[in-house]
Formats: C-alpha cells, structure tokens, sequence
C-alpha cells in the first residue's frame, strides 16, 4: 500500500495557515517592571507583550519536515517514541520504545540506519529513553529498565556501555547534555528534590544541584515530580533556563548553578493545577469521571485527580538571542490550545500567540538552525520540525 505521509519537505504551511517572514521589530513601550532582590533579577511582565498591541502583528509557525506515515516501509512507521536528537550535520535521531531500536535519518528525512535491538547485550536496549548527542556527534542512549548509557559513533558503531549509572540510587533522566569535561542529566532521583546531576567524563557521579521547589499540593508534586526534555535549555556558555512541567508562569534563569534571574508573566490562569486525593481507588475513578476532571494520578493507595490548567511544553533560547517558552493552557473541556510566549534577551515580553489548539506536539529539542523538533502522537506518532516567524 502506498503510505499516506512520508517525508514532507519545507514550503509546507500548516492547516491553520501560518508564516510570516523574521524581521527585527522596533520595540514599543513595556509596561511590565524589574526589580532586584538578594542578588536575583526579577522581570515582571503584564498579560500582553510589546507587540501584541500592534495590528496585524504576531507568531506564526513553518512547518519544514515531517518524519513518519500511517502505513508504508517500516523504517518510517512508528510505534511509541520516546526522544529525538539531532547532531551537528542536521542527521535527525528518533528513539522508538516499542520496538527498541533507534533509527536515524539524514536532515531532510531520508533514511539512514537503525541502531540496536531489543535485548540486554553490549548495543542492545530494553527500556529506550533519552537519546542526545556530544560534541563530536556520538549518540548517546539512557535505557531505563537496564539503568546504563550506551554510547555509538556516528556510523552506529559502539563505542561504549557505562553499566548501573548510578547502583546507589534510582536516577531517572529526561535530557542529557555532553559538556566539555563531562555530563549534566536532568530529571529525578530517588529521595531528592534535586534536579540536576552533573558526572564526570567517565561517568562518574561529581554532584547534584538545584531543588525543585513546590508550587502548590507537596504530597502530589512529589509523587507526580515529573519533567519533559523542554523544561531546561543549555545556553553554549552554559547557563540554564528551566520552566516548570506544570507551569507557574515563571522561567528561572541559573548561572554558574546559581538563580539570577526569574521572569514572570501575569495571566488570567493563577494557577497551574489543582488536585482532590482520595485513598480508594474507584472513588478516585467516580470523581474522575463525574467531574470530567483531565488530570489523573493513580499511586500505591494514593490517588490524585483534578484539572491541569497550564502546562510547559519547552523553553529555549534562539540564535537572536530571544527567548522561547511554549505553553499548554486549559481552554475548555475538550480544547487545550498550543501557545507561545516570545521574550527578548533580557527577559521582556514581546508577544503570547495561540499556534493551534489540541496541537498534540510534545516539543523535545532545537538544532543551530533553529529548527524545533516534536512528537506528535494525534492519529500516529511522527516526528515534526518546525521554525517560528515574527
């Protein structure tokens, strides 16, 4: 059968009708105010930015490549996708859960290998997880279930497997990023409200830093502490901005492992979530259901559920130096819409867009083209790169 979707190059518009050429817009009078206290810049944004009040301004997006089909050859047919990576030559790496095996394609979506296979041997995965790349375009591959990194050429070839990560404790990455004289992984561990864990070139543990802090329900954020690959950036100087998975409309800007700056929006949303716990399980499912509630947390005797509100779905920082803050808010019971928040360098709103609305796009990474790559799981998972216009 010939398959619906293939490779679909750039020139392409969204069904929405997006695109509008990059230009540097003179900025207009801000309303918002920055202040400084104990050594930490806060930028305090209004509701709407610099541009938003100009006429026929605004964000619009490009889509350039799509990665993935319904039906065809196997090597674009996917089952569950858990990362993406892409190298400094624009080769574009996919992990697939399901079928374990990483499979990687050229920058324009052709085809190239699969790397791996379903098992427990040198090269082979049971738990695919979080793929990335280092400076000298090395794969590297976290396996959940088997706890260890394997690390492959930029031909496929094994170059290396670090064993038990960390056997001490339970470690569960969501981005890693090869530093010069190391490794920094973000995600959780096992009794530790630490975010950040830093290793050494041969991957031994050096430390952890920075503590999530609570924004509402402590009981529920811990159970549920939960991060995706957008919520940090790592700027080349190696600064790091992070959002919160639920979002709190702030981006925490760290230097040196220290906070420096906090930018913050206001908003009509004025709080990302909110939770009911319950102990039995099918009172926790009746509410669930009777409230038409859209967040849900079933635990070992401990339930939570209720509504999110406002979700990050990435932050980061383009080649002009603006900042980029993708954000999930709740629109109505069956509408959530896919909106962005365009900050320039210092930290000032320029503009809030709505892209779309129940945009499933799961927003994983950037490359130096500033081309931004995402899950979309609507109908079948694919892989979608697209750029952003202002």
């Amino acid at each position: 059968m010939k398959p619906k979707t293939m490779v679909i190059l750039s020139g392409l518009l969204f069904s929405f009708c997006f695109g509008f050429l990059s230009c540097g817009m003179p900025e207009g009078q801000w309303k918002g105010t920055i202040e400084e206290k104990d050594g930490v810049t806060f930028v305090k944004n209004p509701q709407e930015g610099i541009w938003d009040e100009e006429e026929n301004h605004e964000i619009s997006v490009q889509k350039e490549l799509q990665i993935g089909q319904s039906e065809g050859p196997e090597e674009y047919l996917f089952s569950y996708i858990s990362d993406i990576a892409v190298n400094s030559k624009g080769d574009i790496y996919v992990a697939d859960r399901k079928w374990t095996e990483v499979r990687k394609y050229n920058k324009n979506g052709g085809y190239l290998m699969t790397i791996g296979r379903k098992g427990q041997g040198p090269g082979e995965f049971q738990g695919l997880g979080v793929l990335s790349v280092d400076s000298d375009d090395n794969l590297i591959v976290y396996d959940w279930r088997l706890g260890r990194v394997s690390i492959f050429s930029d031909k496929g070839e094994l170059i290396q497997t670090i064993k038990e990560l960390m056997p001490e404790a339970f470690l569960a990455p969501f981005k890693i990023i090869a530093l010069d004289d190391g490794y920094l992984l973000f995600g959780t561990m096992v009794d530790s409200l630490k975010m950040f864990h830093e290793f050494d070139s041969d991957w031994n543990h050096k430390e952890s830093f920075i503590e999530y802090e609570f924004i509402d329900n402590k009981e529920f954020e811990k159970l549920h502490l939960n991060f995706s690959p957008g919520n940090c950036f790592f700027r080349t100087n190696g600064d790091i901005l992070y959002t919160k998975d639920y979002c709190d409309h702030k981006i925490f800007l760290y230097k040196n492992k220290e906070l420096v700056k906090v930018i913050t929006r206001e908003s009509n949303i004025k709080k990302p979530y909110e939770v009911h716990m319950f102990h039995d399980y099918k009172k926790a499912q009746e509410a669930a259901k009777k409230n038409d509630y859209n967040l849900g947390h079933y635990g070992r005797g401990t339930h939570f559920v209720g509504n999110a509100f406002l979700m990050s779905l990435g932050v980061f920082q383009l080649s002009d130096g603006n900042i980029i803050h993708f954000v999930s808010p709740y629109v109505s019971k069956e509408v959530f819409g896919f909106d962005v928040e365009l900050y320039n360098p210092e930290g000032k709103l320029l503009s809030c867009s709505r892209l779309g609305e129940n945009l499933h796009y799961d927003v994983r990474c950037k490359d130096s083209r500033d081309f931004f790559y995402a899950v979309q799981s609507d109908d079948y998972h694919k892989v979608i790169a697209f750029r952003l216009k202002y």
